[in-house]
């Protein structure tokens, strides 16, 4: 069931509250259960995901962008020894 909207923009600031319940149980935090032990107190340590800097990414786009350059000359000499070996086949 779809609850109406208070307003018809989207930066309602009171966005959270025009929610079904429903929809506001499934989205929320579980409360963290309180740390039992004194190994507990700590959470575990998760490793951070290897995110490729902004220079890599680039250096990466500028490769591809050589390979296609490389790619279309060497597709356009082809192209070019075909048109001259016709031609001179025909001139003598």
């Amino acid at each position: 069931m779809v609850m109406p909207n208070r307003s018809d923009g989207a930066s309602s600031p009171e966005w959270w509250d025009d929610l079904p319940p429903e929809v506001k149980r499934r989205v929320a935090r579980p409360a963290p259960e309180p740390a039992v032990g004194r190994e507990t107190d700590r959470a575990p340590e998760v490793p951070a995901s290897h995110r490729p800097t902004l220079l890599a990414d680039l250096s990466r786009l500028a490769l591809l962008f050589l390979v296609i350059v490389l790619a279309n000359v060497l597709f356009l000499l082809i192209a070019l020894s075909f048109l001259t070996n016709r031609g001179s086949t025909v001139a003598s």
